[in-house]
């Protein structure tokens, strides 16, 4: 068991680093107002983009369980890690899932067709997606645009369920809403037997509740 001292010195050193790197692109936000919104504004992006990442991530891997019935082990202590399956077709996936070819929108309407996402969940990862895509292509995000021909008619880039993503409260309502689609989806990949029979779900409705998620026992 490592050394309890050792590892609170790491995590000091580690939070030391975090923001040692944070002082290499807003090196004056502790300074200037301008640098500390746009140091606020990269905090945002960066909840916004890990989440999309890790629903991402989740969804490839429960692609590897629908199209090779794969599910990738963990290693346990000293138990060895179960060879990974090899040849073209786990070639190939490799190069849609991860090579680029298939992007996060296009991965979204697979897991459509495919069943793995239910319609209210669709909708808000299709929020999701356009927010994504505005945090990686905005350099300014604290900022309003015209919606419409009125002068009046504006409104926040960030817009999430009628707030704004800088106000805390909608922030934590946001990182809610889509720690529990994770939670859904990790639950699938844990309990669906891959492949399915052809013309069946992939997985029962007794593991779905009338709000949409997935009971946590059939």
């Amino acid at each position: 068991m490592p050394d309890e001292k050792r590892v609170h010195d790491l995590i000091r050193k580690t939070l030391k680093d975090v923001d040692r790197i944070h002082s290499l692109v807003h090196p004056y936000a502790k300074k200037s107002l301008f640098s500390a919104r746009r140091f606020r504004e990269d905090a945002v992006r960066m909840t916004v983009l890990q989440m999309s990442l890790a629903i991402e991530t989740m969804l490839n891997a429960l692609f590897w369980r629908a199209f090779l019935g794969y599910k990738p082990q963990i290693r346990e202590g000293n138990e060895k890690k179960k060879r990974e399956p090899r040849g073209k077709r786990v070639k190939k996936l490799n190069e849609l899932l991860d090579g680029g070819r298939f992007g996060f929108e296009t991965k979204l309407r697979l897991a459509s067709i495919l069943g793995l996402t239910i319609k209210s969940q669709e909708n808000r990862l299709d929020k999701l997606r356009a927010l994504r895509n505005k945090c990686a292509h905005s350099w300014f995000l604290d900022n309003t645009h015209k919606r419409g021909r009125k002068p009046r008619s504006k409104r926040r880039l960030l817009e999430f369920e009628g707030g704004n993503l800088f106000d805390l409260k909608v922030l934590e309502k946001f990182v809610k809403i889509y720690n529990a689609i994770y939670s859904d989806l990790q639950l699938r990949y844990i309990i669906i037997d891959f492949p399915p029979a052809p013309h069946t779900q992939l997985y029962p409705r007794s593991f779905v509740r009338p709000s949409g998620r997935l009971r946590h026992s059939p």
